[in-house]
């Protein structure tokens, strides 16, 4: 990408970030540079480039639009998104790779530091401690901790296979659809808006509900092994109570 599309990405993100309306000029500026674009753009907005991914995701849908208009177009569509899904995967990896490197220094990264914010990491912690591996799918779907819980999956030397697949299986509910919805809506921009806006909260309502769904059933399993101890605790008891004690001095009982 040209260090002049970047200064346009840049100023523009942070225009969109003031006003939601000029997120449609950042995706035609990516949409002009098609594939190359939304891959380079993906991996800029895992490393902390201050935009959501959607940008790149709707552009990329809308550059085939432009193209290869619903409902022709299909085998680019698919390319688009396989593009978009490498992108997403790279820029999350990069991260990963990064808090392997720095460990618990997320100081000492330049840029990306900053984002890094100790409640941040606290809260990216949290979350592995309860969730495990599990905690890279859920942190895809939440954009103020996206980018701490890859790099703490980092940290933490989650095995790379382990965080692609997670991340993956996250990636794909959410890549496809949006490049498509874009393709499909591409005429229609503010159409397309709706629709992966609704998906969004769609998602986020059911990642919601698979973590409260999570810690019910961990807090139940808990809750029984808890009682399972004190029931063999107190059989333990019990079974010393009533062996009689022997008494000091008696004589032993010949058999």
């Amino acid at each position: 990408m040209s260090s002049g599309l970047g200064l346009q990405l840049f100023l523009a993100a942070t225009e969109a970030a003031a006003d939601p309306s000029l997120k449609e000029q950042m995706i035609r500026l990516v949409a002009d540079y098609s594939y190359v674009g939304v891959f380079l753009f993906l991996i800029a907005c895992g490393l902390g480039f201050p935009s959501p991914e959607e940008v790149a995701l709707i552009g990329g849908g809308y550059a085939v639009h432009q193209a290869h208009p619903a409902p022709h177009g299909w085998p680019y569509m698919l390319l688009m998104i396989s593009v978009a899904m490498l992108g997403v995967l790279v820029g999350d990896s990069i991260l990963w790779w990064i808090g392997r490197r720095v460990g618990h220094h997320p100081e000492k990264v330049p840029f990306i530091g900053r984002h890094l914010t100790p409640r941040r990491m606290r809260r990216a912690r949290a979350m592995f401690k309860r969730h495990g591996a599990k905690a890279v799918f859920f942190g895809r779907f939440l954009f103020g901790v996206r980018a701490v819980t890859f790099f703490v999956s980092g940290s933490l030397h989650v095995p790379l296979s382990t965080f692609l697949v997670m991340d993956g299986l996250a990636a794909l509910l959410s890549v496809p659809i949006s490049v498509f919805l874009a393709w499909y809506f591409g005429a229609h921009l503010e159409e397309a808006f709706k629709w992966i806006g609704t998906l969004n909260q769609t998602l986020l309502i059911g990642v919601g509900v698979c973590v409260v769904i999570a810690l019910t059933l961990l807090w139940r399993r808990r809750k029984a092994l808890l009682a399972l101890e004190g029931d063999d605790e107190a059989e333990g008891d019990d079974e010393a109570a009533a062996v009689p004690a022997e008494q000091p001095g008696a004589p032993a009982e010949l058999p």
